[in-house]
């Protein structure tokens, strides 16, 4: 009789006329081929056990097993198998095996989702995680598949918590795999929560693969954030040896240098840059340095070689328009503009510089409808509000400017900046209470800010205007000369004594006083002033000094004829 051969020796030497050695020797070429996905084989190749016969199915169907389906047949016959029943190598084998399947189904799942992207994505995902924790359920050695699990739960919506226990298990199981382990480091930083935990996965990815780029980017990006600016110009350094054709790590080394107060260093990057490969992007930047420094006509250049490269280079087009309208070439500015909102109509900064221009050329209600437009688009911009306000009263249409600023302090009671618009407004209804209110509410909001020295021309412009109304409104309940004294001498001093208007004020506060001397002394020097400086209001000056030598205090009360002409929007405005 004969017998099971019960290893590969013995198969090896299977009389081939045997019909028990032909079935041996094709499971001999069976199991061959399963050894080909990185499988071990049993030392026993045919054992008893109630699952053999779903393993021997499971491992002729892998031979052939091409769709998802077919493996899904095959994890279905070695999880049967399993379930039945295996003797321990068997059940090894069977383990590998499954894992492997898995691991195949998962990988495919995930190729799936890189091809399809968002159409289907989380139930694809919600199938490949399944696979791949099945394959690392039946083979913990499987890195691939912990690497997976981590990459597919790093995505919106996944389990961060998961992802890095897998990144984790990855790490450990890849061994001396320098650039997958480099890579399941960074994964892994990613998830960290503590700095110095990602600081110290990024620098062992960095140690495993010293040319790894997103290693060097991550660790960059952490440094700058931690305040290690030095440290991170590194990094990018070598990110530009590593990928010298990635301009936008160029710009984030110039930035770095220029947080850094490195200007030149900054230039010095660019131009080495440029040299080796000429980018509208870099280009641009460069002009940015350029214009901070007020080298326009360097920085034009510069925009002009970005728009010489690309034509309908966006961005390079609405900076070389506010360069323009700076030197009063509204001209160009509207060619720029023009041709930048062709190209991006809807731009948040095209309809910015579109109703900039409109103010600069007077045409009021344009540049009211592009704000207005601005405001309805992105209502939680406050600055886009103030500028809306603004432009309402310089429009004489200061009740509509109350109404969008009244609009933004509901939102926002502390903002000192509509505050001290809406006083301004309010004086053109002749509101005095309530301009006095907003003022005293800016000046109390604005005293509360720690940093003071950028703060010089804004109080002083507070405290100008409530110094005015104290002093010179006609209602005599809100007059109190003794505080307009207090509050002129103050924003006088913020502007070292060098600005007409706020010398008038001055001059005005005396005269309510009673001291018409020191009022005729400042108001004098606030008419000089305005005479050196050709002042607009210089006639209003003269008519203030003129009232003081006849000792009468100034009274204003400023009242604005409100502008009543409608302001049509473009869909109104039919070209016949």
């Amino acid at each position: 009789m004969l017998t099971e051969p019960t290893t590969m020796t013995a198969l090896a030497y299977c009389p081939l006329s045997s019909p028990r050695s032909l079935r041996s020797t094709a499971r001999f070429v069976l199991l061959a081929i399963a050894a080909s996905v990185m499988i071990s084989l049993p030392t026993t190749v045919w054992a008893e056990g109630e699952g053999q016969a779903d393993l021997d199915e499971a491992m002729v169907k892998r031979i052939d097993a091409k769709s998802a389906s077919d493996l899904q047949q095959v994890s279905t016959l070695l999880e049967s198998a399993l379930a039945k029943g295996l003797d321990d190598e068997n059940q090894a084998f069977a383990k590998k095996m499954l894992g492997a399947v898995s691991l195949q189904k998962g990988r495919a799942y995930a190729e799936q989702i890189k091809r399809t992207g968002a159409r289907g994505f989380r139930e694809l995902r919600r199938e490949a995680i399944e696979a791949l924790e099945t394959a690392v359920k039946h083979d913990p050695t499987l890195a691939e598949a912990h690497l997976l699990i981590a990459r597919l739960n790093v995505l919106p919506g996944g389990d961060q918590e998961r992802a890095r226990k897998a990144a984790t298990a990855a790490i450990q199981q890849l061994g001396d795999d320098d650039r997958q382990r480099s890579e399941a480091l960074v994964l892994r930083a990613l998830l960290q929560t503590d700095n110095d935990a990602r600081m110290e996965d990024f620098d062992r990815a960095i140690k495993a693969d010293p040319e790894s780029v997103p290693a060097h980017q991550g660790r960059a990006m952490l440094r700058m954030q931690t305040g290690d600016t030095e440290a991170a110009l590194e990094d990018m350094k070598k990110l530009m040896e590593l990928t010298p054709e990635n301009s936008a790590v160029v710009a984030e080394a110039v930035r770095a240098l220029l947080r850094l107060e490195r200007t030149e260093d900054a230039e010095k990057l660019l131009s080495d840059a440029l040299s080796d490969q000429p980018r509208g992007e870099l280009y641009r930047l460069r002009a940015v340095i350029y214009q901070s420094q007020e080298k326009n006509d360097n920085a034009l250049d510069d925009l002009a070689k970005a728009l010489t490269l690309d034509e309908r280079d966006f961005a390079a087009l609405l900076m070389r328009a506010e360069i323009l309208l700076g030197r009063d070439d509204v001209k160009g500015a509207r060619r720029d503009v023009n041709k930048a909102m062709q190209i991006e109509p809807n731009s948040v900064q095209g309809i910015l510089m579109r109703s900039m221009l409109a103010y600069e050329e007077g045409r009021m209600a344009d540049a009211i409808n592009d704000m207005q437009l601005l405001v309805n688009s992105v209502p939680d911009n406050e600055g886009f509000a103030l500028q809306l306000a603004n432009f309402y009263q310089l429009d004489k249409r200061p009740r509509k400017a109350i109404a969008v600023i009244s609009k933004l302090l509901a939102r926002d009671a502390e903002n000192w900046r509509a505050l001290r618009l809406r006083g301004d407004a309010q004086l053109s209804t002749v509101e005095h209470a309530k301009a006095i209110a907003d003022y005293e509410s800016a000046l109390e909001i604005i005293n509360k800010e720690e940093d003071q020295s950028d703060l010089a021309i804004s109080k002083s412009g507070i405290l100008n205007n409530l110094a005015w109304v104290l002093a010179t409104s006609t209602d005599p309940e809100l007059r109190d000369g003794d505080r307009a004294l207090k509050y002129g001498m103050e924003a006088s001093e913020l502007t070292e004594f060098k600005e007409a208007h706020i010398l008038s004020t001055l001059a005005a506060a005396y005269a309510e006083t009673g001291d018409f001397e020191k009022a005729i002394e400042w108001s004098t020097k606030a008419v000089e002033l305005g005479e050196q400086e050709q002042n607009e209001q210089l006639d209003q000056l003269k008519k203030e000094l003129e009232n003081y030598k006849q000792n009468k205090p100034w009274r204003e009360e400023q009242a604005v004829e409100e502008n009543t002409v409608p302001i049509l929007s473009p869909e109104d405005i039919i070209d016949t």
